[in-house]
């Protein structure tokens, strides 16, 4: 390493895995992307590591079915079936084909690149409801605004092709993350991607398979034969000498075999080998830093040297815990927005999806319960107050509102 590290005047530190192949690419930047342009081409479409993460987290997402439900008198909620909501989920865009599987997985997409989605519903004329579902792709939206903070006057501009529009607040519903930015009024009104926040590992991922493949596609010379004579050889010579050497030597029938020559020459390597390159290194650094990005365990995705978890179940809790539920809740929260209120003006209407099968996560229901279950018994909380942080129902009776406390003998009193 020497040699090249003199060719190129640089140095190599064992503790920086960057140092070698930062010569050959750009380190990404920081700069908003509001539009989400850069970060789909730059990271979901050429980083392998963001792709396979946002990938694993919008299959298992969707894989789950959504329920729509009404709230009743009692303050339960009742499944419904058969309504114009179950008609939308079956057909939600004809025109262009799209199932609701369609849909959810653009949703979901555009959302974690891009922290924007920007969704349209076609109002059929004097009829509560939406007819139709669609898309927008964020690279093509123009968040317009004046000003104001307090009342903003926002209008969404979508222009693609021949196709143009101005949307308003009450046409299209904005899911987004929070973006913290105020450089402007009309940045704040864009979401912040989590791949924005991770622009720079990802960047440096890219670069790092930039490198590897330059050097496995244009790796010139991989070493260099000298006459230890030190006699100067001639133009002549040198010509002769590697056209016997690659005579001898190049071709795939020709690999491994050791090569005789009747000259005192001695041999330079100039070779880069992934050790030399810390590929493995600082590819699982990044990966690790982009799977702590999105809120997921790296050994998921093979990651050889992650022990945090003793096994797989508790690397898919951990999925569901800390990725995927979050990321349904907001869905849920946008679509009962739009969607539930249009076809149900009362407000009485969601929509949720149903995790009430997932195996890794009844174990932590469980868990909760048996936690609760002493605190009830102890007159901490009352069960009403333990069913609702089960995410259950309120129980009619009214002692399910009274604090009780559980004696020696099994016995259930009230605590006054």
């Amino acid at each position: 390493m020497g040699f090249l590290s003199n060719l190129f005047n640089f140095s190599l530190s064992n503790n920086d895995s960057t140092s070698i192949w930062r010569m050959f690419g750009s380190f990404g930047s920081n700069q908003f992307d509001p539009r989400g342009t850069g970060l789909i081409k730059n990271s979901f479409e050429k980083n392998v590591d963001v792709y396979a993460v946002i990938k694993k987290i919008i299959d298992i997402t969707k894989s789950h079915d959504w329920i729509v439900e009404q709230k009743q008198a009692s303050g339960k909620w009742k499944e419904l079936s058969n309504t114009t909501i179950h008609d939308l989920m079956n057909e939600p865009n004809t025109v262009k084909g799209y199932t609701w599987n369609d849909i959810e997985e653009q949703i979901l997409t555009y959302l974690l690149v891009s922290g924007n989605v920007y969704l349209v519903g076609e109002k059929p004329l004097g009829m509560n409801g939406i007819a139709e579902l669609d898309v927008l792709p964020p690279p093509f939206v123009n968040i317009e605004s004046d000003e104001s903070f307090f009342n903003p006057n926002i209008k969404y501009r979508f222009a693609l092709g021949n196709s143009q529009r101005v949307f308003t607040k009450e046409d299209l519903q904005h899911i987004k993350f929070f973006n913290p930015s105020y450089n402007s009024v009309w940045e704040s009104h864009y979401g912040l991607s989590m791949i924005q926040v991770a622009s720079q590992v990802v960047q440096v991922g890219n670069d790092r398979w930039d490198a590897s493949a330059n050097l496995l596609q244009n790796r010139g010379a991989i070493g260099m034969i000298t006459d230890k004579s030190q006699r100067p050889m001639s133009p002549e010579e040198v010509q002769k000498a590697q056209a016997v050497w690659d005579s001898n030597n190049n071709g795939l029938k020709k690999f491994g075999k050791v090569s005789v020559t009747n000259k005192d020459l001695g041999y330079i390597s100039m070779a880069m080998s992934p050790t030399d390159l810390k590929l493995i290194e600082s590819g699982v650094v990044n990966l690790r830093a982009i799977c702590n990005v999105f809120g997921v365990d790296s050994s998921l995705f093979n990651d050889p040297d992650n022990k945090t978890y003793s096994n797989r179940t508790e690397a898919e809790k951990s999925l569901y815990t800390n990725a995927i539920i979050p990321l349904s809740d907001k869905l849920s929260e946008a679509l009962t927005n739009f969607i539930c209120k249009n076809h149900f003006p009362d407000k009485t209407v969601r929509m949720r999806q149903d995790f009430s099968t997932v195996e890794v996560l009844q174990e932590n229901k469980k868990d909760k319960t048996e936690i609760l279950t002493k605190q009830v018994d102890s007159g901490i909380i009352t069960p009403n107050e333990a069913r609702a942080k089960l995410g259950d129902p309120k129980h009619s009776s009214p002692e399910a509102d009274l604090l009780r406390i559980k004696n020696n003998t099994n016995n259930i009193q009230p605590i006054n």
